[in-house]
């Protein structure tokens, strides 16, 4: 038997898992909004902080006439007492949806686009891989259009929801 020593030649480095970063993100049918690196696991005092700072501007800024309509799942952290009262104080009106339902839920068709973009960057690090998503987010010029289709694409998945009974559908 030939044993042959490891050497740098038969070693290729390549990233089998990539990093991974949890992102508060929005869009409207104007474009991508703020992007948000978010550290640690989400809570209800975290989230409050984050809408606070960076929600609560765009819809006063970009919806005056208070017809802003906010989506976001179920998750614990969107639904607590604290969360509730923030929404009905700052008079943010909340999707009423199934909220682990991907085909009623863009962001994660938006989300999906953006990781097939990034394939093509270097993101073998964690700060190369959010400045790839980064950079994807703000600086790629189809992300706009891509933003307002999948805003204008929310009437025809509840229609074909319905349709289909809750079944799945295309999206």
């Amino acid at each position: 038997m030939v044993t042959d020593h490891l050497r740098q030649a038969h070693i290729q480095q390549e990233t089998k898992h990539p990093p991974k970063k949890m992102f508060w993100g929005t869009f409207t049918v104007k474009g991508p909004g703020r992007l948000i690196p978010v550290d640690g696991m989400m809570n209800s005092d975290k989230y409050k902080e984050i809408l606070t700072k960076h929600l609560l501007p765009v819809i006063k800024n970009d919806f005056p006439d208070g017809n802003a309509i906010f989506q976001q799942d179920l998750a614990p952290c969107h639904t607590s007492g604290k969360m509730q009262k923030f929404f009905k104080d700052n008079k943010i009106n909340i999707l009423q949806w199934p909220g682990n339902s991907p085909d009623l839920n863009p962001i994660e068709n938006l989300w999906a686009i953006i990781k097939r973009r990034i394939t093509k960057h270097d993101c073998s690090t964690m700060n190369k891989h959010i400045s790839a998503i980064i950079h994807k987010w703000y600086h790629d010029k189809e992300i706009d259009k891509i933003c307002s289709k999948l805003v204008d694409s929310m009437p025809n998945r509840v229609k074909m929801l319905i349709k289909e009974q809750g079944g799945h559908i295309k999206y």
